[in-house]
């Protein structure tokens, strides 16, 4: 049965991807980011849905999408991006793994959007990817970022890297805590197949900049680790 499902999923999922592709291709053009986001926004949501995946949405009332955050979530699977980027009211960009900019389509989609490619290998090149999406923000842009820096194998929360919480700290900006709830059942880091269901998206309570001004950046770190675990 999942089989089946997966097969329609990824099939139409393709011609969503090319769309994408068009949109971001066409607003790169004008120089206008903004032009297509909503449309793109609501192409990202529509994403899962063709794998029969419903998201439910929890907090977001909360949200003040008239200044820039910093999103931290968790790393569950392909659909993660999709998910975040489709429902974080903001306009938002993220800091992904350079590797992806190689990928075919989606390297062209996410760097054409304007994702800011990072470096787990070279500390030098990772220093400028945090500097520039520290830019992006002052610039009025949240960003979303994965802190645990790769899928989970064990749908466990994995060991948070310290570079989120150096950009956090030299941005003076809100940190949210999000959580995917229920992804990992729906698609493991270990097969392609998608089960149908249902996911809870949550936006968890904003950590002020005002609140963390005197916490290292090792402690910010263990502090929004425990309250995502917290959340799951």
């Amino acid at each position: 049965m999942y089989f089946f499902t997966s097969v329609i999923g990824y099939s139409i999922g393709a011609v969503l991807l090319l769309i994408i592709l068009f949109l971001v291709l066409i607003q790169s053009l004008f120089g206008n980011q903004k032009l297509f986001d909503p449309a793109i926004k609501f192409l990202c949501r529509l994403f899962p849905a063709v794998f029969g995946i419903k998201v439910n949405i929890i907090g977001i009332d909360k949200l003040d999408i008239k200044k820039p955050h910093i999103f931290m979530a968790n790393h569950v699977n392909i659909f993660d991006g999709f998910i975040l980027y489709g429902y974080i009211p903001n306009f938002v960009r993220g800091v992904e793994l350079e590797s992806h900019f190689s990928w075919p389509v989606w390297g062209t989609i996410t760097r054409k959007i304007g994702n800011i490619p990072i470096s787990h290998k070279n500390p030098k090149d990772a220093l400028a990817s945090l500097n520039k999406a520290s830019a992006e923000i002052t610039k009025g842009i949240s960003i979303a970022i994965l802190p645990e820096g790769h899928r989970t194998r064990d749908g466990k929360l994995q060991d948070f890297m310290r570079g989120p919480f150096r950009l956090a700290k030299n941005a003076n900006v809100d940190i949210i805590p999000i959580v995917m709830k229920g992804l990992w059942e729906r698609k493991t880091v270990h097969s392609k197949l998608v089960k149908p269901g249902s996911v809870k998206l949550i936006f968890g309570k904003t950590i002020t900049a005002k609140s963390y001004e005197m916490v290292s950046d090792r402690k910010l770190k263990d502090l929004v680790r425990d309250t995502i675990s917290g959340m799951l």
